[in-house]
């Protein structure tokens, strides 16, 4: 089985989880051989029906749909949930962590300017010695974008620009932009690599044509989220194609999942995710490694801390089995 990096979540969307949690599912998953952890993004979840405040559906060309059903921003968040700031959570978890791979899926890319975001990932890289993957998606929140002012619209065409400024600001020399929507004149980025040979890999998130292209155009890798090994296999397929067609090396490839691991000692664990034994985890895991990927990310029921714990138990014996 070639090496994948095998990672949790952090549930920064739980109100449950404040810093004494974060530290705690992050110090025990560095302790259990996991190789990263990772956040996700979302600023402000404005009030209303689905007709006033929608959320955009998110689907697959790839494998079987299990996008998200129509609803309003208040049923998607949910009414009880927060949400931490990942770039703030990013800061913490470099200081409670030593070696961990730190990453997203994903942070929005229209949010916040790109030379901010990049002068928070540089830094972050920095501190934390080279440990930042920031996985990065257009949004798909279309009362979000306008309670930030952002047109939903351009999404798309922001985030190809917003990477290109960010990959300048981050390469640490000299940079200029004049685009659509942004323009800088010539700058210093008052940031350089954290290491003279080090490039901050950007993974773009999505199932579409488009984040397909994006990944091979402006990143280092795809990040398909939620697809089975067929499906991932099929858009790595497709990327190549796309890839040599552009006359480009083909990107990476990571995954995020989300499952549910049965505990033999106790009931069904919470929640709607797609359950599997440990020994069937463990097919998984090696089903994903066969392709190649460099990253696993694996979404754990969270309602509270103990399950969280449980749950990383359960998928470190997966690991384990899959490995042996």
């Amino acid at each position: 089985m070639s090496h994948m990096r095998i990672g949790v979540w952090i549930p920064c969307f739980r109100r449950w989880v404040d810093g004494q949690a974060v530290r705690t599912i992050a110090t025990t998953a560095e302790e259990a051989g996991f190789e990263s952890l990772w956040v996700q993004d979302h600023l402000i979840a404005p009030e209303g029906d689905q007709d006033s405040a929608p959320v955009d559906p998110q689907s697959s060309w790839l494998g079987p749909d299990q996008g998200t059903a129509p609803a309003s921003a208040v049923e998607y968040y949910g009414e009880e949930n927060w949400w931490l700031d990942p770039f703030a959570l990013w800061g913490f978890l470099a200081g409670a962590t030593t070696r961990m791979l730190l990453a997203s899926c994903v942070v929005v890319a229209p949010y916040r300017h790109p030379v901010a975001q990049a002068k928070m990932l540089g830094t972050l890289d920095v501190l934390s010695g080279g440990r930042m993957l920031y996985g990065v998606g257009s949004g798909h929140v279309e009362s979000e974008f306008a309670a930030m002012g952002v047109d939903y619209r351009a999404r798309g065409a922001m985030t190809d620009e917003y990477l290109q400024v960010m990959r300048a600001v981050l390469e640490g020399g000299t940079f200029s932009h004049d685009g659509t929507h942004v323009q800088i004149p010539p700058s210093r980025p008052l940031i350089e690599p954290a290491a003279p040979d080090r490039r901050l890999p950007f993974y773009v998130g999505g199932m579409s044509r488009r984040a397909l292209r994006r990944a091979v155009e402006l990143g280092d890798g795809w990040l398909p989220a939620y697809l089975d090994p067929d499906g991932v296999a099929e858009g790595m397929g497709h990327m190549a194609e796309m890839a040599q067609a552009a006359g480009r090396p083909t990107p990476e490839t990571g995954a995020v999942v989300s499952w549910a691991i049965a505990d033999p000692l106790a009931p069904r664990a919470p929640g709607t995710r797609r359950m599997l034994s440990v020994a069937e985890a463990a097919e998984q895991v090696e089903a994903f490694a066969a392709l190649g990927i460099t990253d696993l990310s694996v979404d754990l029921p969270n309602p509270d801390l103990p399950v969280v714990m449980r749950q990383m138990e359960l998928l470190a014996e997966a690991v384990d089995k899959a490995a042996r």
